[in-house]
Protein backbone atom coordinates (compact mmCIF):
# COMPACT_ATOMS: atom_id res chain seq x y z
CA UNK A 1 0.00 0.00 0.00
CA UNK A 2 2.63 2.65 0.98
CA UNK A 3 4.74 1.91 -2.48
CA UNK A 4 1.11 2.53 -4.17
CA UNK A 5 0.68 5.57 -2.43
CA UNK A 6 4.11 6.85 -3.12
CA UNK A 7 3.58 6.24 -6.56
CA UNK A 8 0.12 8.17 -6.65
CA UNK A 9 1.89 11.02 -5.10
CA UNK A 10 5.60 10.83 -7.44
CA UNK A 11 4.19 10.46 -10.78
CA UNK A 12 2.72 14.25 -10.69
CA UNK A 13 5.97 15.48 -9.96
CA UNK A 14 8.19 16.88 -12.45
CA UNK A 15 11.64 15.56 -12.92
CA UNK A 16 13.35 18.49 -12.71
CA UNK A 17 11.89 19.03 -9.19
CA UNK A 18 13.14 15.29 -8.50
CA UNK A 19 16.26 15.89 -9.31
CA UNK A 20 16.49 18.91 -7.49
CA UNK A 21 15.51 17.07 -4.59
CA UNK A 22 18.18 14.61 -4.72
CA UNK A 23 20.75 17.85 -5.25
CA UNK A 24 19.25 19.63 -2.42
CA UNK A 25 19.58 16.09 0.28
CA UNK A 26 23.32 15.78 -1.16
CA UNK A 27 24.07 19.46 -0.43
CA UNK A 28 22.02 18.85 3.44
CA UNK A 29 24.25 15.42 3.90
CA UNK A 30 27.57 17.22 3.12
CA UNK A 31 26.90 20.05 5.31
CA UNK A 32 25.98 17.87 8.29
CA UNK A 33 29.37 15.61 7.41
CA UNK A 34 31.40 18.63 7.51
CA UNK A 35 29.86 21.89 8.60
CA UNK A 36 33.15 23.88 9.51
CA UNK A 37 33.91 23.60 5.72
CA UNK A 38 30.70 24.20 4.94
CA UNK A 39 30.39 27.44 7.10
CA UNK A 40 33.94 28.28 6.00
CA UNK A 41 32.63 27.87 2.53
CA UNK A 42 29.63 30.03 2.78
CA UNK A 43 31.51 32.49 4.47
CA UNK A 44 33.76 32.79 1.89
CA UNK A 45 30.96 33.50 -1.23
CA UNK A 46 29.18 35.92 1.57
CA UNK A 47 32.69 37.98 1.96
CA UNK A 48 32.52 38.49 -2.06
CA UNK A 49 28.97 39.92 -1.66
CA UNK A 50 28.97 43.75 -1.37
CA UNK A 51 27.37 44.77 2.12
CA UNK A 52 24.29 45.91 2.34
CA UNK A 53 23.59 49.39 2.61
CA UNK A 54 19.98 49.97 5.22
CA UNK A 55 19.27 53.57 3.66
CA UNK A 56 18.99 52.04 -0.05
CA UNK A 57 15.79 53.78 -1.35
CA UNK A 58 14.54 50.57 -2.79
CA UNK A 59 15.20 48.67 0.41
CA UNK A 60 13.02 51.53 1.91
CA UNK A 61 10.04 51.07 -0.26
CA UNK A 62 10.25 47.11 0.32
CA UNK A 63 10.40 47.32 4.07
CA UNK A 64 6.99 49.08 4.67
CA UNK A 65 5.51 46.10 3.34
CA UNK A 66 7.74 43.81 5.59
CA UNK A 67 6.27 46.08 8.31
CA UNK A 68 2.98 46.02 7.25
CA UNK A 69 2.94 42.15 7.17
CA UNK A 70 5.25 41.82 10.63
CA UNK A 71 2.35 44.25 12.75
CA UNK A 72 -0.16 41.30 11.38
CA UNK A 73 1.88 38.28 12.33
CA UNK A 74 3.13 39.63 16.29
CA UNK A 75 0.82 42.03 17.12
CA UNK A 76 1.01 45.72 17.53
CA UNK A 77 2.82 45.75 21.19
CA UNK A 78 6.94 44.96 20.11
CA UNK A 79 7.96 45.88 23.09
CA UNK A 80 7.12 42.67 24.09
CA UNK A 81 10.15 41.66 22.14
CA UNK A 82 12.51 43.50 24.08
CA UNK A 83 11.32 41.44 27.37
CA UNK A 84 11.76 38.24 25.30
CA UNK A 85 8.16 37.50 25.26
CA UNK A 86 6.79 36.21 21.25
CA UNK A 87 3.25 34.70 20.79
CA UNK A 88 4.07 32.69 17.98
CA UNK A 89 0.93 31.25 16.07
CA UNK A 90 -1.67 31.97 18.96
CA UNK A 91 0.74 30.24 21.60
CA UNK A 92 2.95 32.92 24.27
CA UNK A 93 6.03 31.95 25.19
CA UNK A 94 8.30 34.23 27.90
CA UNK A 95 11.56 33.59 27.71
CA UNK A 96 12.57 36.62 30.15
CA UNK A 97 15.16 38.29 27.90
CA UNK A 98 16.24 37.91 24.36
CA UNK A 99 19.52 36.26 24.88
CA UNK A 100 17.72 33.43 27.07
CA UNK A 101 15.44 32.18 24.09
CA UNK A 102 15.69 28.72 23.88
CA UNK A 103 16.01 28.41 19.65
CA UNK A 104 16.05 24.67 19.88
CA UNK A 105 12.63 24.20 22.00
CA UNK A 106 9.89 22.30 20.16
CA UNK A 107 7.74 25.15 20.66
CA UNK A 108 4.34 22.91 21.60
CA UNK A 109 4.78 21.61 17.74
CA UNK A 110 5.96 18.24 18.69
CA UNK A 111 8.15 16.98 15.64
CA UNK A 112 7.01 20.03 13.19
CA UNK A 113 9.67 22.80 13.47
CA UNK A 114 6.63 25.91 12.70
CA UNK A 115 6.72 27.88 15.51
CA UNK A 116 10.91 27.12 15.82
CA UNK A 117 10.80 28.44 12.28
CA UNK A 118 8.79 31.32 12.65
CA UNK A 119 10.94 32.55 15.78
CA UNK A 120 13.64 32.05 13.83
CA UNK A 121 12.35 34.75 10.89
CA UNK A 122 12.53 37.24 13.32
CA UNK A 123 9.86 39.05 11.64
CA UNK A 124 9.15 40.49 15.62
CA UNK A 125 12.27 42.77 15.19
CA UNK A 126 11.01 44.63 12.15
CA UNK A 127 8.12 46.66 14.15
CA UNK A 128 10.49 46.61 16.89
CA UNK A 129 13.12 48.54 15.18
CA UNK A 130 10.78 50.91 13.78
CA UNK A 131 10.35 52.50 16.70
CA UNK A 132 13.85 53.59 16.31
CA UNK A 133 15.42 53.37 19.43
CA UNK A 134 18.66 52.74 20.35
CA UNK A 135 17.83 50.09 22.82
CA UNK A 136 15.97 48.13 20.12
CA UNK A 137 18.72 47.73 18.19
CA UNK A 138 20.78 46.85 20.71
CA UNK A 139 18.13 43.95 21.44
CA UNK A 140 18.27 42.83 17.80
CA UNK A 141 21.87 42.30 18.25
CA UNK A 142 21.13 39.97 21.38
CA UNK A 143 18.87 38.37 19.77
CA UNK A 144 21.03 37.56 16.89
CA UNK A 145 23.93 36.80 19.02
CA UNK A 146 21.70 33.94 20.43
CA UNK A 147 20.54 32.56 18.00
CA UNK A 148 24.32 32.02 16.16
CA UNK A 149 25.15 30.33 19.38
CA UNK A 150 22.71 28.46 19.46
CA UNK A 151 22.33 27.43 15.98
CA UNK A 152 25.89 26.28 14.69
CA UNK A 153 25.98 24.32 11.87
CA UNK A 154 27.08 21.57 13.92
CA UNK A 155 23.86 21.39 16.14
CA UNK A 156 21.79 18.48 14.58
CA UNK A 157 18.64 19.59 13.17
CA UNK A 158 19.04 23.45 11.93
CA UNK A 159 19.03 22.53 8.04
CA UNK A 160 15.76 20.81 8.27
CA UNK A 161 14.48 24.14 10.33
CA UNK A 162 16.15 27.90 11.38
CA UNK A 163 18.88 26.74 8.34
CA UNK A 164 16.14 25.84 5.83
CA UNK A 165 16.31 27.72 3.00
CA UNK A 166 12.83 29.35 3.19
CA UNK A 167 13.76 30.36 6.91
CA UNK A 168 16.93 31.74 6.37
CA UNK A 169 14.76 33.82 3.19
CA UNK A 170 12.48 35.56 5.46
CA UNK A 171 15.35 36.44 8.15
CA UNK A 172 16.93 37.87 5.40
CA UNK A 173 14.08 40.45 4.60
CA UNK A 174 13.50 40.77 8.00
CA UNK A 175 16.92 42.34 9.39
CA UNK A 176 17.38 44.43 6.01
CA UNK A 177 13.64 45.28 6.72
CA UNK A 178 14.37 46.20 10.51
CA UNK A 179 17.52 48.29 9.68
CA UNK A 180 15.72 50.23 7.16
CA UNK A 181 12.97 51.13 9.22
CA UNK A 182 15.13 52.03 12.42
CA UNK A 183 17.55 54.62 9.64
CA UNK A 184 14.24 55.64 8.39
CA UNK A 185 13.43 56.72 12.06
CA UNK A 186 16.27 58.93 11.89
CA UNK A 187 18.25 57.66 14.78
CA UNK A 188 22.28 57.15 14.75
CA UNK A 189 23.57 54.01 13.82
CA UNK A 190 25.23 51.67 16.36
CA UNK A 191 28.29 50.32 14.04
CA UNK A 192 28.48 47.23 15.99
CA UNK A 193 25.29 46.15 15.88
CA UNK A 194 24.73 47.33 12.44
CA UNK A 195 27.77 45.33 11.42
CA UNK A 196 26.80 41.93 12.92
CA UNK A 197 23.12 42.04 11.79
CA UNK A 198 24.52 42.90 7.83
CA UNK A 199 27.31 40.27 8.25
CA UNK A 200 24.22 37.92 8.31
CA UNK A 201 21.71 39.21 6.30
CA UNK A 202 24.94 38.60 4.05
CA UNK A 203 25.63 35.17 5.22
CA UNK A 204 21.96 34.50 4.72
CA UNK A 205 22.19 35.53 0.98
CA UNK A 206 24.71 33.42 -0.13
CA UNK A 207 22.70 30.75 1.51
CA UNK A 208 19.67 31.35 0.15
CA UNK A 209 21.41 31.99 -3.13
CA UNK A 210 23.23 28.38 -3.52
CA UNK A 211 20.45 26.64 -1.97
CA UNK A 212 16.57 27.74 -4.13
CA UNK A 213 14.14 25.68 -3.61
CA UNK A 214 13.44 24.23 -7.15
CA UNK A 215 12.67 20.76 -5.83
CA UNK A 216 9.48 22.52 -3.93
CA UNK A 217 8.72 25.58 -6.63
CA UNK A 218 6.01 28.11 -5.77
CA UNK A 219 5.73 30.14 -2.40
CA UNK A 220 8.81 29.20 -1.34
CA UNK A 221 10.94 29.13 -4.44
CA UNK A 222 9.66 32.90 -4.67
CA UNK A 223 10.34 33.47 -1.38
CA UNK A 224 13.79 32.60 -2.20
CA UNK A 225 13.84 34.77 -4.82
CA UNK A 226 12.03 37.95 -2.93
CA UNK A 227 15.04 37.74 -0.64
CA UNK A 228 17.75 37.86 -3.02
CA UNK A 229 15.75 41.12 -4.85
CA UNK A 230 15.61 42.48 -1.48
CA UNK A 231 19.42 42.23 -0.36
CA UNK A 232 20.09 43.54 -4.31
CA UNK A 233 17.94 46.49 -3.52
CA UNK A 234 19.98 47.05 -0.52
CA UNK A 235 23.75 46.54 -2.46
CA UNK A 236 24.76 47.91 -5.06
CA UNK A 237 26.28 46.27 -7.50
CA UNK A 238 24.75 42.85 -6.35
CA UNK A 239 22.41 41.67 -9.56
CA UNK A 240 18.65 40.80 -8.80
CA UNK A 241 17.58 37.08 -9.85
CA UNK A 242 15.58 36.70 -12.20
CA UNK A 243 11.84 36.02 -11.48
CA UNK A 244 9.58 35.87 -14.34
CA UNK A 245 9.74 32.12 -14.77
CA UNK A 246 8.47 32.24 -10.99
CA UNK A 247 5.74 35.17 -11.00
CA UNK A 248 4.25 33.18 -14.24
CA UNK A 249 4.29 29.77 -12.47
CA UNK A 250 2.64 31.54 -9.18
CA UNK A 251 0.37 33.62 -10.89
CA UNK A 252 -2.77 32.18 -12.77
CA UNK A 253 -4.72 33.61 -15.69
CA UNK A 254 -7.62 34.74 -13.33
CA UNK A 255 -5.14 36.78 -10.95
CA UNK A 256 -5.46 33.50 -8.51
CA UNK A 257 -2.67 31.54 -6.80
CA UNK A 258 -1.46 28.07 -8.50
CA UNK A 259 -1.78 26.58 -4.78
CA UNK A 260 -5.43 28.16 -4.78
CA UNK A 261 -5.14 28.65 -0.72
CA UNK A 262 -6.33 31.79 0.09
CA UNK A 263 -3.52 32.94 2.47
CA UNK A 264 -0.99 31.84 0.35
CA UNK A 265 -2.63 34.14 -2.20
CA UNK A 266 -2.55 37.16 0.17
CA UNK A 267 1.17 36.53 1.54
CA UNK A 268 2.41 36.02 -2.26
CA UNK A 269 0.81 38.98 -2.83
CA UNK A 270 3.04 40.97 -0.40
CA UNK A 271 6.32 39.12 -2.38
CA UNK A 272 5.09 40.45 -5.36
CA UNK A 273 3.95 44.40 -4.25
CA UNK A 274 7.83 43.91 -2.55
CA UNK A 275 9.15 43.44 -6.17
CA UNK A 276 7.28 45.78 -7.74
CA UNK A 277 7.93 48.53 -5.31
CA UNK A 278 11.89 47.62 -5.28
CA UNK A 279 12.28 48.79 -8.75
CA UNK A 280 14.80 46.32 -10.01
CA UNK A 281 11.53 44.51 -12.36
CA UNK A 282 10.42 47.55 -14.57
CA UNK A 283 9.68 44.76 -17.58
CA UNK A 284 8.20 42.12 -15.62
CA UNK A 285 4.61 43.48 -15.60
CA UNK A 286 4.39 43.85 -11.85
CA UNK A 287 1.72 46.41 -11.72
CA UNK A 288 -0.67 44.01 -13.89
CA UNK A 289 -0.19 40.98 -11.55
CA UNK A 290 -0.28 43.32 -8.58
CA UNK A 291 -3.65 44.43 -9.72
CA UNK A 292 -5.15 40.93 -11.24
CA UNK A 293 -4.18 39.21 -7.75
CA UNK A 294 -6.04 42.10 -5.81
CA UNK A 295 -9.10 41.80 -8.00
CA UNK A 296 -9.06 37.79 -7.39
CA UNK A 297 -8.41 37.89 -3.87
CA UNK A 298 -11.53 39.68 -3.72
CA UNK A 299 -13.56 36.52 -4.48
CA UNK A 300 -11.93 34.73 -1.87
CA UNK A 301 -12.74 37.65 1.16
CA UNK A 302 -16.02 37.85 3.06
CA UNK A 303 -17.83 41.30 4.24
CA UNK A 304 -15.84 41.23 6.86
CA UNK A 305 -12.63 42.15 5.43
CA UNK A 306 -10.95 38.91 6.09
CA UNK A 307 -10.33 35.67 3.89
CA UNK A 308 -12.12 32.30 3.62
CA UNK A 309 -9.87 29.79 5.06
CA UNK A 310 -10.25 27.32 2.19
CA UNK A 311 -6.47 24.93 1.98
CA UNK A 312 -4.34 25.55 4.52
CA UNK A 313 -5.34 29.21 5.57
CA UNK A 314 -6.36 30.64 8.94
CA UNK A 315 -7.16 34.23 10.25
CA UNK A 316 -4.11 36.67 10.99
CA UNK A 317 -1.40 35.61 9.25
CA UNK A 318 -1.67 37.94 6.00
CA UNK A 319 -1.51 41.50 5.33
CA UNK A 320 -4.97 42.40 3.94
CA UNK A 321 -5.60 45.59 2.18
CA UNK A 322 -8.76 47.52 2.19
CA UNK A 323 -11.81 45.48 -0.20
CA UNK A 324 -11.75 45.82 -3.53
CA UNK A 325 -15.31 46.68 -5.78
CA UNK A 326 -16.77 43.23 -5.48
CA UNK A 327 -19.43 42.87 -8.00
CA UNK A 328 -22.44 40.47 -6.89
CA UNK A 329 -20.76 37.21 -9.17
CA UNK A 330 -17.63 36.44 -9.06
CA UNK A 331 -15.91 33.54 -10.81
CA UNK A 332 -12.31 32.53 -11.01
CA UNK A 333 -12.08 29.27 -13.13
CA UNK A 334 -8.47 29.02 -13.02
CA UNK A 335 -8.68 29.41 -9.27
CA UNK A 336 -11.47 27.58 -8.62
CA UNK A 337 -13.58 29.78 -6.65
CA UNK A 338 -16.91 31.33 -6.94
CA UNK A 339 -18.54 34.27 -4.48
CA UNK A 340 -21.83 35.43 -4.51
CA UNK A 341 -23.21 38.37 -2.28
CA UNK A 342 -24.70 41.27 -1.73
CA UNK A 343 -24.14 43.44 1.68
CA UNK A 344 -23.18 41.56 4.44
CA UNK A 345 -24.46 38.05 2.83
CA UNK A 346 -21.97 36.15 1.19
CA UNK A 347 -21.60 32.49 -0.30
CA UNK A 348 -17.79 31.20 -1.44
CA UNK A 349 -17.41 28.08 -3.23
CA UNK A 350 -14.71 25.88 -3.99
CA UNK A 351 -14.65 24.54 -7.99
CA UNK A 352 -11.38 23.88 -9.05
CA UNK A 353 -8.53 22.04 -8.09
CA UNK A 354 -7.34 21.59 -4.58
CA UNK A 355 -3.65 22.55 -5.52
CA UNK A 356 -0.79 21.94 -8.28
CA UNK A 357 -0.29 18.27 -9.10
CA UNK A 358 3.04 18.40 -8.65
CA UNK A 359 2.69 20.26 -5.09
CA UNK A 360 -0.31 19.64 -2.95
CA UNK A 361 1.36 20.06 0.15
CA UNK A 362 -1.33 22.83 1.13
CA UNK A 363 -4.28 21.13 -0.24
CA UNK A 364 -7.57 19.91 1.58
CA UNK A 365 -10.52 18.03 0.16
CA UNK A 366 -12.77 21.01 0.29
CA UNK A 367 -14.12 20.45 -3.26
CA UNK A 368 -17.90 21.93 -3.60
CA UNK A 369 -17.02 23.02 0.24
CA UNK A 370 -18.70 26.43 0.53
CA UNK A 371 -18.57 29.43 3.29
CA UNK A 372 -21.22 31.51 4.18
CA UNK A 373 -21.39 35.43 5.89
CA UNK A 374 -24.88 36.96 6.74
CA UNK A 375 -25.13 40.25 8.12
CA UNK A 376 -21.28 40.77 8.03
CA UNK A 377 -21.06 37.81 10.42
CA UNK A 378 -19.90 33.96 9.64
CA UNK A 379 -22.50 31.27 9.67
CA UNK A 380 -21.13 28.05 7.63
CA UNK A 381 -17.01 28.07 8.21
CA UNK A 382 -14.54 25.85 6.87
CA UNK A 383 -12.67 23.31 9.82
CA UNK A 384 -9.32 25.81 9.57
CA UNK A 385 -5.92 24.47 10.49
CA UNK A 386 -5.28 22.40 13.66
CA UNK A 387 -1.87 22.03 12.93
CA UNK A 388 1.17 21.25 10.20
CA UNK A 389 2.46 18.07 12.67
CA UNK A 390 1.65 15.12 10.86
CA UNK A 391 -1.07 12.91 12.59
CA UNK A 392 -4.67 12.50 13.69
CA UNK A 393 -5.50 16.29 14.19
CA UNK A 394 -3.93 17.18 11.04
CA UNK A 395 -5.65 14.65 8.74
CA UNK A 396 -8.86 15.33 10.47
CA UNK A 397 -9.07 19.10 9.35
CA UNK A 398 -7.99 18.21 5.77
CA UNK A 399 -10.37 15.44 4.84
CA UNK A 400 -13.72 15.65 3.38
CA UNK A 401 -15.46 14.03 6.25
CA UNK A 402 -15.02 17.21 8.00
CA UNK A 403 -15.49 20.07 4.98
CA UNK A 404 -19.00 21.48 3.76
CA UNK A 405 -18.90 19.49 1.03
CA UNK A 406 -20.98 16.73 -0.95
CA UNK A 407 -19.41 13.60 -0.32
CA UNK A 408 -20.38 9.94 -0.54
CA UNK A 409 -20.72 8.58 2.77
CA UNK A 410 -17.19 7.31 3.80
CA UNK A 411 -15.62 8.13 0.76
CA UNK A 412 -12.35 10.41 0.78
CA UNK A 413 -11.37 11.20 -2.51
CA UNK A 414 -7.22 12.93 -1.85
CA UNK A 415 -5.50 10.58 -0.24
CA UNK A 416 -3.04 12.41 2.23
CA UNK A 417 0.10 11.39 4.06
CA UNK A 418 2.37 12.99 5.95
CA UNK A 419 2.20 16.74 6.89
CA UNK A 420 2.26 17.81 2.99
CA UNK A 421 1.77 14.39 0.37
CA UNK A 422 -1.68 13.65 -1.06
CA UNK A 423 -1.55 10.53 -3.12
CA UNK A 424 -5.03 9.65 -5.14
CA UNK A 425 -6.03 13.08 -5.81
CA UNK A 426 -9.69 14.89 -7.08
CA UNK A 427 -11.26 18.18 -8.59
CA UNK A 428 -13.64 20.08 -9.19
CA UNK A 429 -15.19 22.55 -11.44
CA UNK A 430 -17.70 25.39 -11.91
CA UNK A 431 -20.92 25.70 -13.58
CA UNK A 432 -22.25 28.51 -15.47
CA UNK A 433 -25.13 27.13 -17.49
CA UNK A 434 -27.53 30.14 -18.20
CA UNK A 435 -29.65 26.90 -17.52
CA UNK A 436 -29.95 27.25 -13.78
CA UNK A 437 -30.44 30.77 -13.56
CA UNK A 438 -33.64 31.79 -12.46
CA UNK A 439 -33.65 29.85 -9.49
CA UNK A 440 -32.41 32.11 -6.79
CA UNK A 441 -31.78 35.98 -6.59
CA UNK A 442 -28.24 35.21 -6.67
CA UNK A 443 -26.39 31.89 -7.21
CA UNK A 444 -22.85 29.82 -8.10
CA UNK A 445 -22.59 25.96 -8.73
CA UNK A 446 -19.97 23.66 -9.60
CA UNK A 447 -19.49 19.69 -10.15
CA UNK A 448 -17.03 17.08 -9.22
CA UNK A 449 -16.85 13.37 -10.35
CA UNK A 450 -19.78 11.67 -8.48
CA UNK A 451 -21.89 14.75 -7.26
CA UNK A 452 -22.81 18.39 -8.53
CA UNK A 453 -23.87 21.51 -6.38
CA UNK A 454 -25.94 24.64 -6.44
CA UNK A 455 -26.09 27.44 -3.77
CA UNK A 456 -28.88 29.96 -4.08
CA UNK A 457 -28.36 33.28 -2.01
CA UNK A 458 -31.84 35.03 -1.04
CA UNK A 459 -29.94 38.45 0.46
CA UNK A 460 -31.25 39.09 3.50
CA UNK A 461 -33.61 36.31 3.99
CA UNK A 462 -32.05 32.60 3.35
CA UNK A 463 -29.69 30.48 1.60
CA UNK A 464 -30.40 27.03 -0.30
CA UNK A 465 -27.56 24.60 -1.22
CA UNK A 466 -29.06 21.42 -3.64
CA UNK A 467 -26.66 18.62 -3.81
CA UNK A 468 -27.15 15.87 -6.58
CA UNK A 469 -25.15 12.80 -6.91
CA UNK A 470 -24.68 10.81 -10.04
CA UNK A 471 -24.44 7.42 -8.50
CA UNK A 472 -26.96 5.50 -6.60
CA UNK A 473 -24.98 4.81 -3.22
CA UNK A 474 -25.63 6.69 -0.38
CA UNK A 475 -24.46 10.24 -0.13
CA UNK A 476 -24.42 13.08 2.56
CA UNK A 477 -23.62 16.69 3.14
CA UNK A 478 -22.51 18.45 6.22
CA UNK A 479 -22.52 22.03 7.38
CA UNK A 480 -19.96 23.50 10.16
CA UNK A 481 -21.67 26.56 12.14
CA UNK A 482 -19.65 28.37 14.94
CA UNK A 483 -21.51 27.82 18.16
CA UNK A 484 -22.46 31.72 18.80
CA UNK A 485 -25.37 31.01 16.85
CA UNK A 486 -28.88 29.79 17.42
CA UNK A 487 -29.74 26.84 15.75
CA UNK A 488 -33.77 25.97 15.55
CA UNK A 489 -35.40 25.11 18.95
CA UNK A 490 -36.68 28.30 20.67
CA UNK A 491 -35.75 32.05 19.01
CA UNK A 492 -33.21 30.64 16.69
CA UNK A 493 -30.40 33.10 14.61
CA UNK A 494 -31.10 30.20 11.77
CA UNK A 495 -33.60 28.00 11.34
CA UNK A 496 -32.33 25.14 9.07
CA UNK A 497 -34.80 22.66 6.66
CA UNK A 498 -34.23 19.35 4.72
CA UNK A 499 -36.32 20.13 1.55
CA UNK A 500 -34.92 17.06 0.27
CA UNK A 501 -33.12 14.44 2.10
CA UNK A 502 -33.02 13.53 5.73
CA UNK A 503 -31.62 16.10 7.90
CA UNK A 504 -29.81 14.57 11.42
CA UNK A 505 -29.66 16.00 14.86
CA UNK A 506 -27.53 18.86 15.36
CA UNK A 507 -24.00 17.92 17.19
CA UNK A 508 -21.09 19.74 18.77
CA UNK A 509 -17.89 20.12 17.01
CA UNK A 510 -15.47 22.70 16.44
CA UNK A 511 -13.34 24.42 14.40
CA UNK A 512 -9.97 26.69 13.90
CA UNK A 513 -10.19 30.07 12.79
CA UNK A 514 -6.87 30.70 14.12
CA UNK A 515 -4.11 28.11 13.85
CA UNK A 516 -4.49 25.55 16.46
CA UNK A 517 -7.27 27.44 18.33
CA UNK A 518 -10.07 25.26 18.85
CA UNK A 519 -13.68 26.73 18.83
CA UNK A 520 -16.95 25.20 19.44
CA UNK A 521 -19.50 24.66 16.47
CA UNK A 522 -22.32 22.98 15.35
CA UNK A 523 -22.76 20.25 13.11
CA UNK A 524 -25.36 19.97 10.35
CA UNK A 525 -25.73 16.31 8.41
CA UNK A 526 -28.13 16.24 5.62
CA UNK A 527 -28.61 12.34 4.31
CA UNK A 528 -30.02 12.53 0.61
CA UNK A 529 -32.87 10.48 -0.32
CA UNK A 530 -32.53 8.95 -4.08
CA UNK A 531 -29.19 11.01 -4.56
CA UNK A 532 -30.89 14.33 -3.99
CA UNK A 533 -30.75 16.94 -0.83
CA UNK A 534 -31.10 20.36 -0.25
CA UNK A 535 -31.02 22.20 2.60
CA UNK A 536 -32.59 25.66 3.54
CA UNK A 537 -31.32 28.32 6.25
CA UNK A 538 -33.23 31.27 7.07
CA UNK A 539 -32.53 34.30 9.08
CA UNK A 540 -35.35 36.19 8.00
CA UNK A 541 -39.06 35.40 9.60
CA UNK A 542 -40.69 36.68 5.87
CA UNK A 543 -38.50 34.07 3.47
CA UNK A 544 -40.32 31.90 2.05
CA UNK A 545 -38.31 28.12 1.32
CA UNK A 546 -38.21 26.88 -2.55
CA UNK A 547 -40.99 24.70 -3.40
CA UNK A 548 -40.40 20.79 -4.00
CA UNK A 549 -40.93 21.28 -7.58
CA UNK A 550 -38.32 24.08 -7.72
CA UNK A 551 -36.32 21.40 -6.16
CA UNK A 552 -36.68 18.57 -8.74
CA UNK A 553 -36.64 20.99 -11.86
CA UNK A 554 -33.27 22.32 -10.11
CA UNK A 555 -31.83 18.76 -9.71
CA UNK A 556 -32.79 17.79 -13.03
CA UNK A 557 -30.86 20.89 -14.69
CA UNK A 558 -28.17 20.02 -12.59
CA UNK A 559 -28.17 16.75 -13.82
CA UNK A 560 -28.10 17.45 -17.51
CA UNK A 561 -25.25 20.54 -17.48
Amino acid sequence: MKAGRLWRTVRHVRGAQLAHRVWARARRAARRWRPDAARARYRWVAAELPRADPAAPGLAAMARHALALQCVVHGDRPGDVAQGRFTLLNEAFDFGAPENIDWRGDFREGDNPLRRMILSYMGALVPLLARGRAEDLACARAMLDGFETANGWRVPGVFGDVWHPYAASHRLINLLAGLALYRGAGEPADGAAEAAILDHARLCAAFVGRNLERDVQYNHLMKNLVALATYAAAAPGVRPPPVTSAVLQCVLWDGGHAERGPMYHALALTDFRMLRDSGLYPDVGLDRVVESMEAALAAMRHPDGDIALFGDSWAGEADLYPLANMGETMILPDSGYARIGRGGDAVILRCGACGPDDNMAHAHADMLAIEVSTGGDRLIVDPGVATYTAGVERDDTRCAARHNGPRLAGEEPLEFWGSFRVGRRAKAKALTSRTLAGFAPLWCAGARRGARRFVGLWPGAGLMVCDWWTTAEPGESRFLIPARWRLNGDQPDIRATALAGTLGPISPDHHYERYGVAEDAHRLTLEAQSGRAALWLTWSDDAAAPSPDDINALIDRLAAC
